[in-house]
């Protein structure tokens, strides 16, 4: 097993995934500037590496998982939203219809870089317009695309077709995938106290 873990995000959801594959493992917010370009993949790749390699760059001794997640439809990009307005914009984008959301993993170690993309897409039911407004008043800011699946935002959603934890923000198989044929998990290091999501 690995010396140290760390979670280069702030997201409450990505680290209450990440306790489900280890017990242990540090929380180090990443500085760095979330700017989208026109390529929703390049995105979520570039910055995804970005926030592991910013981590890295300060600790050197251990293993840096970084993500990030968009929301792309029809051919825009929805990051975080800037404000209550824009969160209901958004809301109001995707009712009624199929997008894409695309996560990217990055892992970063001494002399090692691993990335691994995913995209879900996800079809949202109408709703009326005072549960738009409740939900960007109360869930939207900080979330890619205004709304997150494993809260309130879940009543958003009548399909999904791909893995749910991309949504989520941090596909767990994929993680637990690399870090079992590097040798970095074991059935000793998982969590017993785990709650999941669903």
């Amino acid at each position: 097993m690995f010396k140290r873990i760390i979670l280069a995000s702030s997201s409450p959801r990505r680290q209450k995934i990440l306790k489900t594959l280890f017990e242990n493992f540090e929380i180090v917010i990443p500085q760095i500037e979330e700017i989208h370009d026109d390529d929703a993949i390049h995105t979520v790749e570039k910055l995804a590496l970005l926030k592991a390699l910013n981590v890295f760059d300060k600790v050197k001794d251990a293993v840096v998982i970084g993500a990030d997640t968009v929301v792309e439809i029809d051919g825009t990009i929805l990051g975080k939203p800037k404000d209550l307005c824009d969160a209901e914009s958004q809301l109001c984008k995707l009712l009624g219809k199929w997008h894409s959301v695309h996560t990217c993993v990055a892992v970063v170690s001494w002399g090692e870089m691993w990335l691994k993309t995913q995209t879900a897409r996800v079809k949202f039911r109408k709703v009326p317009k005072e549960v738009v407004k409740y939900y960007a008043q109360n869930y939207s800011l900080g979330k890619a695309g205004s709304y997150g699946l494993q809260d309130f935002g879940g009543v958003f959603v009548e399909s999904i077709v791909g893995d749910p934890y991309v949504v989520i923000g941090l596909p767990i198989a994929d993680l637990w995938e690399y870090f079992y044929r590097k040798g970095w998990w074991s059935s000793e290091t998982k969590r017993t106290d785990d709650e999941g999501w669903f």
